[in-house]
């Protein structure tokens, strides 16, 4: 009933206006990450610009399937993020490596086990927050896909795989191109007039 009426508010409200996202800083360690990542079932797994950098040795004890999953492994650290946009409440993980630059970014869908991400943020110990200086450090997405993760062993070793997945609802797909949307914009060029 409302509907047109609604999505016409949604056009003319301004995206300038900044949402305030609530963080909260953790440690996990690498393995516990791995051992957590398949029970979440979908998510958008977006790798960033700073995780194209020469890869560090992964942690002791893990492999990985694909290159593009070792920021994962290379986290020193996660924030959570959340925040309510005009669309409806978004939550994701970034990875942050040593350096204090994020790596790479988890989003949860409407697909996701919430379960199972609660379980994986409350297995997490909280830290505080770094400084300022640490935290400003904004990272270009360059690559991201809908992932389901596996984990295996092989020859005493956790090895942290993924597959592409496109068995999600139309609702994931829709968060999923609004979160594009979002990133694309904000990285568009600024022109001076």
């Amino acid at each position: 009933m409302f509907s047109p009426l609604i999505h016409r508010l949604q056009e003319c409200w301004p995206r300038a206006i900044s949402t305030t996202i609530s963080r909260r800083w953790l440690r996990l360690a690498p393995i516990l990450l791995v051992r957590n990542l398949p029970a979440l079932g979908s998510v958008l797994y977006v790798q960033l610009q700073s995780a194209r950098r020469p890869t560090r040795q992964l942690p002791r004890g893990l492999l990985i399937e694909s290159m593009q999953l070792a920021p994962l492994l290379q986290g020193h650290r996660l924030m959570a993020a959340s925040t309510i946009t005009v669309e409806g409440p978004r939550e994701w993980i970034e990875c942050i490596d040593r350096d204090g630059r994020p790596s790479a970014q988890l989003h949860l869908l409407p697909d996701t086990d919430y379960l199972a991400w609660d379980a994986l943020l409350s297995s997490a110990k909280p830290l505080g927050a770094p400084s300022p200086a640490c935290r400003s450090h904004p990272c270009r997405p360059v690559a991201a896909q809908l992932l389901c993760f596996h984990m295996r062993r092989l020859a005493g070793l956790d090895v942290l795989g993924a597959e592409t997945t496109t068995r999600v609802s139309a609702l994931s797909r829709q968060l999923v191109a609004q979160i594009a949307r979002e990133e694309a914009q904000a990285w568009q060029p600024t022109t001076r007039r």
